[in-house]
Formats: C-alpha cells, structure tokens, sequence
C-alpha cells in the first residue's frame, strides 16, 4: 500500500510544570485559523456555564462536571486532546497560590505561541502571494489587449 504524507501543520510542543518536569507533549497547529472559531465557541460555552445558577456547583459532583465540561471545551478549541497532558489530574478550575485558576496559567501560557504562529502564518502567506502576483502589479502582463 502506498502512503501519501500530508502536512497538517501540526507542531509539537512538550509540556512542563513549573520544577521543569514534563508533563507530555501535545500536537496542534497553532496557526489554524479554525482555531480562533473553535475558541470563541468553547469561550462561549465556559462562559455559559460560569453563568449558571447560584449553588449549581458547590457539589462536589457538581464541580467535576464542570471540570469535565471545561477541559471538553479546551479540547473542542484545539481540535485534539489536549487537557489530559495541561492538567494532568488536577482540576482546570484549582486555585494555585497566586489565586489563579489552573486553567488561566494554561491559557496564559499558549496565548503567545498562538499569536505569533498566527502574525508569522501571515506574514508567509502574504509573502507568498506577493512573489506569484508582484510582476503583475502596475504592469499590463497578463492583460488582453483591450485591457491595457
């Protein structure tokens, strides 16, 4: 059988706690453009939650499925499984000593490498058009002769 290799884009990044243990590693493309989409949606749905009525979640049962829901949610916005190498066992929603949530120091971490891979996706992309397009820009090359 023959193999056909397609790149996906996906990078690789390893994962570590703060004592420079690793975690694991994740796999995804952080210049997706689906992946500003995909955010918004899971943004949506945490904040929907977080809205819920007052004691919905002081159970510990109760606490666990939003966990659950939460660490679904990030999963959805990087299109792969992601949440069981950020957090581990412990809850997205862990108070850490500086009184952030877990999954703040998780979102604070990837927001850069998004942003970046996403700035210099464009970059390249415009780069690359330019080189196909530019000998064409002010000229008539490529006009039929009625268009110049």
């Amino acid at each position: 059988m023959a193999m056909l290799k397609i790149d996906l884009g996906l990078k690789s990044f390893e994962v570590c706690d703060t004592d420079g243990n690793t975690l694991g590693t994740i796999h995804f493309n952080p210049s997706d453009p689906g992946l500003l989409p995909r955010w918004k949606d899971a943004e949506k749905r945490v904040r929907e939650l977080a809205s819920t009525p007052e004691g919905e979640y002081d159970t510990a049962d109760g606490l666990a499925m939003l966990d659950r829901e939460v660490k679904a949610q990030i999963d959805h916005a990087f299109g792969t499984p992601v949440s069981e190498v950020f957090f581990q066992q412990v809850s997205s929603l862990a108070i850490c000593e500086d009184g952030s949530m877990v999954l703040d120091h998780v979102l604070q971490a990837v927001e850069p490498i998004i942003l970046e891979a996403q700035k210099t996706a464009q970059a390249n992309s415009e780069a690359r058009i330019k080189a196909h397009t530019g000998k064409y820009e002010g000229k008539a090359i490529g006009l039929a002769p009625e268009q110049r």
